[in-house]
């Protein structure tokens, strides 16, 4: 009775992670006009960096996870594809989130110490992540029987352990929400810019969005089957990919709305606080 619900879990989370990446493709070209607008003909920074980083690593990601669901591996080991498979999920959406902090960045005035503070603790996220993770993995791994036939560890299927790193993850946005937060309420409360709308309403969405998936990532890997827990695997890396390039495009209309009418406020290149409650930068 396990061998079926087992096929069927594992298939399932094939099925929605190859259709992750048609949505990437899908959501790409849907985009891809006012990526050309508002980045390609500006300078490279680290902005740009950032988000060529979230925006195209996300397809090699993609493309490891829908090869990993559909090619058929048997008796063969899998360990160095699976762990560059998961390095490459872990920097598309860390630089995902590099944008975000950049844009909490700039809406607290470039505040160095507050720019510390955050690149410190998403370091040490990071880091506890991974290395809890991969301890707690081998605390609870069986014992490999030398009498037993070799197998293949090529089976569509992670660790429940993998819902550690979506913890951390959760911690580290409702952190950015909070301070986000915090700062509107304190210095943009009265402020009619479109601008400092975008940048706080953007975020506000994009965290809310991935605290949700989150969530729902480590109640799959915690509750459900152990055959479906590769379910939002690729899907939560889809939408840390969209959701911080629609951010940053929106931001970057907002700012030239702005110019446009001579009321700049935030501009997202180089960064200078500005007199008062406005801040003010130069976006090429």
């Amino acid at each position: 009775m396990v061998a079926p619900i087992v096929n069927t879990g594992i298939q399932t989370a094939k099925y929605c992670n190859v259709a992750g990446l048609g949505v990437l493709i899908f959501d790409y070209f849907l985009t891809l006009e006012p990526e050309v607008r508002w980045t390609w003909n500006r300078r490279w920074n680290i902005t740009r960096v950032i988000f060529v980083i979230s925006r195209y690593m996300a397809f090699v990601a993609a493309g490891m996870t829908s090869y990993a669901a559909i090619a058929t591996r048997a008796n063969e080991n899998c360990s160095n594809f699976s762990r560059a498979s998961n390095a490459i999920h872990i920097i598309s959406i860390v630089a995902a989130e590099g944008l975000l902090i950049i844009r909490t960045y700039v809406f607290w005035k470039q505040n160095k110490k507050l720019l510390a503070v955050l690149l410190v603790s998403a370091a040490i996220c990071i880091a506890c992540a991974v290395s809890i993770t991969q301890v707690v993995s081998d605390l609870l791994a069986t014992p490999v029987d030398p009498s037993a036939p070799p197998t293949s560890n090529c089976t569509f299927q992670a660790g429940r352990t993998s819902a550690i790193q979506y913890g951390f993850l959760v911690v580290y946005e409702l952190l950015l929400l909070s301070l986000m937060v915090f700062k509107r309420n304190r210095d943009y409360r009265d402020s009619n810019s479109r601008l400092v709308k975008a940048v706080f309403q953007g975020g506000m969405q994009y965290i809310t969005a991935m605290v949700f998936v989150s969530l729902a990532n480590i109640l799959i890997m915690s509750v459900v089957p152990a055959s479906y827990n590769m379910l939002m695997n690729l899907p939560q890396l889809v939408l840390h990919s969209m959701l911080a390039s629609r951010v940053l495009f929106s931001l970057r209309e907002s700012d030239q709305h702005e110019l446009d009418g001579s009321m700049a406020t935030l501009q997202m290149s180089t960064f200078r606080p500005a007199q008062g409650n406005q801040v003010v930068s130069s976006l090429d």
